[in-house]
């Protein structure tokens, strides 16, 4: 089968073991990732009954209502988050290391830059986040406002656009090796998550990041999955 004959050719250039243990770890860490950022969303509500992350683009009156009152929610969802983005820098290293030798480098390149750029953005997220809210922080003032979009430009547009080129950098590796309809969906979503930078000028863009983000960890989890069988298929065959 050509999936079969492409793939052999990855593994011939890596260590059978050095293969086995790389495709099960990208399994687990493609699920830490997703399920470190849903448990920083889902923190929030459990350590601040009542409270619900405000809109960047809503009232500046409930945004610092929630800022102020509650800091603890948010320093745990700001540290989960960060993990969440460590795991992605580390998923961006595993899923490089899949690289093609028949691909040309930008597929490598765009899945390494993509990857690390997206980590880098959501950590800064996080830090940010979890500065606003540090023990002891008080209201801004009239910096506010700027203050609390930091964390939302680098997490939502800043995270989305490199995250499209993660995607696109997985999906042009991955053509011949993953399903037809994997690789449609990698496609979609890669376009979906650079529509998100466009929030930045108006907000009726704005479901591109939920879309992405978490249409994009279950598609993470998937070729994850699949790529773990197809080493097996093809190591066992």
């Amino acid at each position: 089968m050509p999936q079969r004959r492409v793939l052999l050719a990855v593994l011939e250039t890596q260590d059978l073991a050095t293969s086995r243990s790389d495709s099960r770890a990208t399994v687990l860490v493609a699920i830490l990732h997703a399920a470190l950022f849903v448990a920083s969303l889902v923190v929030v509500p459990i350590l601040a009954p009542g409270a619900r992350i405000p809109n960047p683009f809503g009232s500046d009156d409930a945004a610092r209502a929630f800022l102020l009152q509650s800091g603890e929610a948010i320093r745990v969802s700001s540290c989960l988050q960060l993990a969440s983005a460590v795991c992605l820098a580390a998923l961006g290293a595993l899923m490089t290391s899949r690289h093609q030798p028949s691909r040309d480098a930008s597929a490598s390149g765009l899945t390494m830059v993509g990857g690390l750029g997206a980590a880098v953005l959501l950590a800064a997220a996080a830090l940010c986040s979890w500065a606003l809210a540090a023990p002891g922080a008080v209201d801004p003032g009239s910096a506010f406002r700027t203050l609390q979009f930091l964390p939302f430009l680098m997490g939502g547009p800043g995270w989305a656009g490199f995250f499209a080129l993660f995607l696109a950098g997985i999906v042009r590796n991955g053509t011949g090796v993953l399903p037809k309809w994997i690789v449609r969906t990698g496609w979609f979503l890669s376009i979906v998550s650079s529509l998100a930078i466009f929030v930045m000028l108006t907000i009726t863009v704005s479901i591109c990041l939920p879309v992405s983000r978490f249409l994009g960890f279950l598609w993470l989890i998937w070729v994850s999955v699949q790529w773990n069988r197809s080493v097996k298929n093809a190591l066992n065959a």
